[in-house]
Formats: structure tokens, sequence, C-alpha cells
């Protein structure tokens, strides 16, 4: 076997901030036993939202040397990135532990190359409903979004991210139907209209939840949790209708110098190995990509909680391949649209 190259000082991450959990946990789980392990510092750079800065973008398109050794992010963004040609994949020969990954560990689609993208976890949103607003119990149904005491209360994520299979099946359609029939999503959105206020990613919306500000918040589990565990007076539902499903991912960009770039696959290889995940997906309650990891305890039977990332009971599940083409692009468009009318 080869010799490793030369050891770098520091990788730099791309990542959510570290003053979120997302950013913590990645951090304290992954980055921080990374350098025990190799000696390498790890440096977080920081961003807000699930694109990556245009700045990255054009710098990956350049040509030149990558500005980070690894991304972590959404899923949907980072196979863009896989369609264009800049990712740097990994390989199961020299990485067998690909191997042991369930199959949506391999986030790219036929044709594109194998392992350009590891989604890390299955992430599930939820309803995030402030307590003191539904002292019955928690809401049974997306329906009652639509109910008029909650005008301006109800906050979704700009774009409309990660929404859309909801409003389709509550606008009477079916997920099989997209993309190709998508009106009962934009009717249930027109009928929401008038109930949305504030809309933001976790650290921007952080403060109205604890102000109180918000009844109702399509968001992922990960913020929901914390923010009970804050003290900050939500909690989550999982309405009968179900929820939608999403996964991060780590991928290594096109370009960087040989001796980083093998740095930066053993960076993504160690987040997949089995400890690593236990740690980091306890941490954000998401389901991991590495069998054979038990749920944290506070999750263990809760059906936002899948028994593993192809279990869709209570999931709506709209494959990634549809997602990076529309997602971002005509359904935000359109979604953007209905809201400013």
């Amino acid at each position: 076997m080869p010799a490793a190259p030369h050891k770098p000082k520091e990788l730099a991450v791309l990542t959510w901030p570290l003053r979120s959990l997302w950013g913590r946990a990645l951090k304290e789980a992954v980055s921080d036993p990374f350098t025990v392990r190799t000696g390498i510092a790890v440096r977080h750079i920081e961003n807000v939202g699930v694109d990556y800065p245009t700045d990255f973008w054009a710098a990956f398109r350049s040509g030149g040397v990558p500005p980070v050794d690894v991304v972590y992010g959404n899923t949907v963004p980072a196979l863009q990135c896989a369609q264009a040609g800049l990712c740097d994949p990994l390989d199961e020969d020299a990485f067998p532990i690909l191997r042991v990954l369930h199959p949506r560990a391999n986030a790219a689609w036929e044709g594109l190359r194998r392992w350009s993208v590891v989604a890390a976890y299955d992430i599930r949103y939820a309803l995030m409903f402030r307590d003191a607003a539904f002292p019955d119990g928690p809401p049974r149904s997306w329906a009652v979004t639509l109910d008029p005491r909650f005008k301006g209360r109800v906050s979704l994520y700009p774009g409309g991210k990660g929404f859309f299979p909801v409003a389709q099946v509550m606008g009477g359609g079916r997920l099989e139907d997209i993309p190709e029939r998508m009106e009962p999503c934009w009717s249930f959105l027109r009928e929401l209209r008038s109930n949305v206020g504030a809309m933001g990613f976790n650290t921007q919306m952080t403060e109205r939840v604890k102000a109180g500000g918000i009844d109702m918040f399509f968001t992922v589990l990960t913020n929901i949790r914390q923010w009970k565990a804050d003290g900050c007076g939500v909690s989550w539902a999982v309405p009968k209708e179900g929820v939608s499903v999403a996964d991060d991912s780590l991928h290594v960009p096109r370009g960087l110098p040989p001796e980083r770039a093998y740095w930066a696959k053993q960076y993504v290889v160690h987040a997949m190995s089995k400890d690593s995940q236990r740690q980091w997906c306890h941490r954000i309650g998401a389901c991991p990509m590495h069998p054979g990891i038990e749920p944290p305890p506070d999750l263990a039977g809760n059906p936002v909680y899948p028994d593993n990332p192809s279990d869709f009971r209570h999931g709506l599940f709209v494959p990634n391949r549809i997602l990076a083409q529309y997602e971002s692009t005509a359904w935000a468009a359109e979604f953007d649209r209905i809201m400013n009318s």
C-alpha cells in the first residue's frame, strides 16, 4: 500500500454556522476527532442557508483551486455541482466503507459518477408548533395551517424549500405526479398565502421563535429539537399526511492539489464511520446512512424518526434528481410569485 501523502496543516470545511447545532455537531462529532486522529486542524467556513455563497460558485467554476476542501450542506446544490462536473468522486476500492453504507448514501443518480456526493444521513422536516397556541395537543393535519386564526403566524423556508411535497398532497395531488402535474401544490400555496408571515432559515428565525412570534413553522426536526431543549415553548408534530424527507451531504470539490484531495476524502470517510455517524447523527436527530446505529433515546419509536433511510411510512419522498432540477429554480420562482401576489 503506498504511503499517505504529506499532511496539510489544515483542511477548510464549508458548514453551517458554528453557533447553530448543525455547525457545532459537525465540529465536535466529526472535525475535532478527525484532528485528534490525523493531526490536521479543521477550519470551518460558515454559511447561512441552503445554497453556496455566490463567490464559491464562481471559484468552483473558474478552474482554479477551490476555496474549501470539503463541502458540507444540503444535497441538492451538491448534486448541481456534480452535474456541472465540479466534484471529485470517492472510489469504493480505495474506501471500502462506502459499500457498507445505505444505498441512499450514494447520492449520484444514473449518468453521474458514483460517489460524487455522499449523503450523510436522512433528516425529516416536521411541523413546529408553539405549545401555548395548541393547548389541546399537537396539530394532526397540515390543514391547520389554513386556519384564519393563524394569519401571519405560519412560517416557511425562503423559496418554499422542502415544502412542495406537503403542498402537493394537501392540494389533493399525488407525489407520483411531481414534477409534471403541480397544480395541486400551487393551489394549496395560494390558500396558505395569507397565513404565511416571516420566512427564513434556522439562525435567522431563532429569535422569532424565542419571542413567541411564530405559531407554526415548517422546518427541519433538528431545529425544533434544539429550540425545545432551549426552553422556547415549542414542540413538533408529524401530521397524518406525512412530512418531507431530505438529506445533507459531503463532497470534495474538483481541482484540489492531490495531497489535499487525499486528506479531504479521508475526512469524508471519517465522517461516515460508525462511531462518527453515531455521535453526529444523535446530536442532530438524523437517521445515519451507516447501518446498525440505534436512534437517539428521545426519538426512539417517534414517527418523525425512520427505522432506516428507506422507511417512508411517515415520509413524503421526492428523489433528489427531481429536486436538483426544479426546486431552487422553477418551483422557487412560482412560490415567490404566489407569495408576492
